[in-house]
């Protein structure tokens, strides 16, 4: 299982710490103890963040932050192992760095791990008879310490486990949802098309019999658009419906990149009426890949920066490999997608372009595309600034497997 990233979420950082302050609290009791410290180790800021001081008599302390190597805390996270002090006077690692607490001169400290490194610190000070702590109270102080660490590792495991499943089950449901649509989606389409292709056939007939300037012609023009437009959107029905329910494994054909890149480009040459230039920033020279209907997202994802830059403005086409994942990024200057629009981008049926211009199919058969891939797409916007598109894709799939 992989290191849960305590730090990055709030839910299990508070269980983590709930934990841990409790066990200062049972640590300072049976080693009668009147003074205690839970320090929290910020990773990004590398510092000592204190979050709990415990003492028998009152004391004002708060927002106390320590670097790594400065105050006892501090020295402690630098020597990252348990320390025993049994007196601050005569021990030479310390020299009373920042000892100004603590009533007698004797104090464990002891560094808490998680799988990600250093989490936090306790401070174990003050005997309620006044002796120095044995090494017998450090040894069992790092023990529970230890346990405890143990105890908030798999309840952070667990938390996320739960996560995992509640996740599994949405995309689950999602899923079904995606694949009734495309079974639905494919006797439509079959039904409608029948009759779409006699209906076309016999306009075109009509067109061919009536005179170029009536207005006659000019109500058929319109029909046949209308009926163009209808098989449009029963294409991408059908296309949808293959995606969701065909078996990718069995597909077994390599594709260059780069050469579908430009022939997404060739298919909407029309669309960039002089006024959108398109760079290319190829990173790496990439074997050919599985075809399992790349181009498909290529061409969309030009199409919809094209369609964000109606003024004009630069298409930014570029290519990456980092740590076994290839980056195809494209990035426009156009309007921008608002926050509400980017939660939904990939929802089929859902589209901002107006009627006529989009069946809002599009995003979401690329995404299934790139599901088939084990990858994911990535959008990252700001209105007025452009967005920029991210495919990514594992080496995996690639002709050499690497």
């Amino acid at each position: 299982m992989n290191p849960v990233k305590i730090q990055d979420n709030k839910k299990t950082l508070s269980i983590a710490k709930n934990f841990l302050n409790t066990t200062l609290r049972k640590v300072m009791l049976l080693l009668e103890a009147e003074c205690g410290s839970f320090f929290l180790f910020d990773q990004e800021k590398n510092e000592l963040v204190l979050d709990l001081f415990l003492n028998s008599t009152p004391i004002n302390i708060r927002n106390i932050k320590r670097r790594v190597g400065e105050g006892i805390s501090g020295k402690v996270a630098e020597l990252n192992a348990p320390v025993l002090v049994r007196d601050i006077d005569n021990d030479i690692r310390f020299r009373r760095n920042g000892f100004q607490h603590y009533r007698t001169k004797s104090f464990i400290s002891i560094p808490l791990f998680c799988p990600e490194g250093l989490f936090g610190l306790i401070n174990i000070a003050d005997k309620v008879n006044g002796e120095p702590f044995s090494e017998k109270d450090l040894q069992f102080a790092v023990t529970v310490c230890k346990y405890a660490c143990m105890v908030v590792e798999n309840m952070l495991n667990s938390e996320m486990l739960t996560e995992t499943k509640e996740n599994l089950k949405k995309q689950k449901a999602l899923l079904e949802k995606y694949a009734t649509v495309g079974k639905l989606a494919a006797g439509v389409v079959h039904e409608v098309n029948n009759p779409l292709d006699g209906i076309i056939r016999y306009t075109n007939i009509l067109l061919n019999q009536i005179e170029e300037h009536s207005i006659t012609r000019e109500y058929l023009l319109e029909i046949k658009n209308g009926l163009i437009r209808i098989g449009s959107i029963t294409k991408s029905l059908l296309e949808f419906s293959h995606i969701i329910n065909s078996d990718s494994s069995k597909v077994a054909r390599y594709v260059s990149l780069y050469d579908v890149i430009d022939e997404s480009l060739e298919t909407i040459k029309e669309k960039l009426n002089g006024n959108i230039r398109i760079v290319k920033r190829y990173e790496a020279v990439l074997p050919r890949i599985t075809d399992m209907g790349i181009s498909h997202v290529l061409v969309n994802l030009i199409k919809n920066a094209i369609d964000a830059m109606p003024k004009g403005g630069t298409l930014e086409i570029s290519t990456e490999l980092k740590d076994a994942v290839i980056y195809i990024r494209f990035k426009d200057t156009g309007t921008g997608i608002p926050l509400e629009v980017k939660k939904r981008l990939f929802e089929p049926f859902f589209t901002t372009k107006p009627l006529g211009k989009g069946t809002g199919l599009g995003l979401a058969i690329s995404q299934e595309i790139v599901k088939k891939y084990e990858g994911a797409i990535e959008v990252e916007s700001m209105q007025q600034f452009g967005s920029t598109f991210t495919v990514l894709l594992p080496t995996k799939h690639l002709e050499n497997g690497k």
